[in-house]
């Protein structure tokens, strides 16, 4: 990182957070209610950085206001709290926010081995380029944690993936000696779980995340963000690996889902 770029976000972090997107994240994400002070104020750090530095793009006639960004950054936020790894994501220079759903008329080859065009998306992750996401899927996920389902935690951990030089489910890890046991778990998992399916099985990790290594490790990472007691229930060597990569322990934190007894 540069003289200059460091300078200017030690300038940037002495000017205090603003009010109003204190009030917006206390408002309309609750997660940060889970987060203690330390982890909350890391939280702002990176919010100010990540709406100072990245570009912001509205597509689908969408006009992206400060809303909309604070939202996103806080959610952006939240996997780097103990991940130092990816200096503020810096291989996402730009947001590509659209109102909905929309169609990526752009050809690719499905796990079908067929070439598609024209597909419905709600997020990409582009390698060293944009990361597009559906307003309205990311404000949902902001506002109703706990489904498992966040394309702002999906999207970013392909851009975190992609920081190794290739998408291929394994991230840059913090040590050489931790890549072994990575691959045979993850391997492991992955085999299990799409085996499972084809039997007609159900998991915590949806069909998707089954498509290739890539969408297992970005729909495993949602789950280790906005469902860790379901993954660390139903896969506590994965959730054991992403404790050790992420830097935390969501579980810990989440409220434990309450078992009122039988109803009449």
């Amino acid at each position: 990182m540069s003289i200059l770029r460091r300078h200017h976000r030690r300038k940037l972090l002495d000017q205090p957070f603003p009010d109003a997107w204190l009030q917006i994240l206390h408002r309309d994400v609750p997660m940060i209610r889970m987060l203690t002070d330390a982890e909350q104020q890391r939280m702002r750090e990176i919010m100010m950085i990540l709406i100072d530095e990245k570009y912001w793009e509205g597509g689908g006639g969408l006009k992206v206001t400060e809303y909309m960004r604070v939202i996103v950054a806080s959610q952006a936020a939240i996997p780097l709290l103990n991940l130092d790894l990816t200096d503020y994501y810096h291989n996402v220079r730009t947001f590509i926010l659209y109102p909905g759903a929309y169609v990526q008329n752009q050809e690719h080859v499905g796990s079908d081995g067929l070439v598609h065009s024209g597909t419905t998306n709600l997020g990409e992750a582009w390698y060293n380029g944009p990361v597009i996401l559906s307003w309205q899927a990311v404000e949902q996920a902001a506002r109703q944690p706990g489904r498992g389902e966040n394309v702002v935690f999906h999207e970013l951990a392909h851009a975190v993936d992609m920081l190794s030089g290739m998408t291929n489910g394994t991230p840059s890890l913090r040590s050489a000696n931790d890549y072994e046991k990575w691959n045979n778990i993850m391997s492991q998992t992955f085999d299990q779980v799409r085996t499972g399916y084809r039997h007609g099985q159900r998991d915590v990790i949806r069909p998707y995340g089954v498509t290739n290594v890539a969408e297992f490790f970005a729909v495993t990472t949602e789950l280790f963000f906005d469902a860790p007691l379901a993954l660390q229930q139903a896969h506590p060597s994965v959730y054991t690996q992403y404790q050790s990569f992420w830097g935390q322990d969501p579980a810990a934190r989440w409220p434990a889902p309450q078992n009122h007894g039988p109803t009449s």
